[in-house]
């Protein structure tokens, strides 16, 4: 069980990394998401080595945000780099089914954006993503350090002002435990 001195300091990290994203110190903001990473890292790792299982009783309803859109890439290489981004979310969504619960994987609709029979505007995903983002319970906010994502942090953003539960990793969430599961 997490102190409350610790839940405390870890909503005032997110808050200043919300802060932060918003006023647009990608630097501090880097800086901030570091040491929360740090810090999570290793409280995961105690816990792994204390053979602990952080478990849930229902489903949880899981946003999964991460880089889509490559930045500073050539025409050649955009399409090969989105797809490589939608391929990381689907593992991250499927991380996050094998704990049992139900991810949104916005990155589909790169499929969408591909295929589609029209083209659909960036602000329609981005304003269906939002309205998305608010029916779920989480988000797993992933960020490699060499990609930056200004919808992803925007949806981190909103995830935190909104109160929702922010994981940084598959290993933090809890691994949802049915009620048939308990009662064997």
């Amino acid at each position: 069980m997490e102190s409350l001195y610790n839940f405390i300091k870890k909503q005032s990290k997110l808050e200043l990394l919300s802060e932060q994203i918003e006023k647009g110190y990608s630097e501090k903001a880097q800086k901030t998401l570091n040491e929360i990473l740090l810090e999570r890292t290793l409280y995961m790792g105690i816990t792994k080595k204390n053979n602990l299982e952080n478990e849930i009783d229902r489903a949880l309803k899981i946003y999964i945000a991460g880089p889509y859109t490559p930045k500073n890439a050539s025409a050649h290489d955009a399409a090969r780099i989105a797809h490589e981004n939608t391929v990381d979310a689907i593992n991250f969504g499927i991380d996050t089914i094998d704990k049992g619960h139900l991810p949104y994987i916005p990155h589909l609709s790169h499929f969408m954006h591909l295929y589609g029979k029209e083209t659909l505007s960036y602000e329609y995903y981005t304003k269906a993503d939002i309205e998305w983002l608010n029916d779920c319970d989480a988000i797993l906010y992933y960020h490699p350090i060499t990609e930056e994502s200004k919808g992803a942090d925007n949806e981190l953003k909103i995830a935190i002002g909104s109160g929702k539960t922010v994981f940084f990793s598959p290993y933090e969430i809890p691994r949802h435990v049915s009620a048939k599961k308990q009662e064997i």
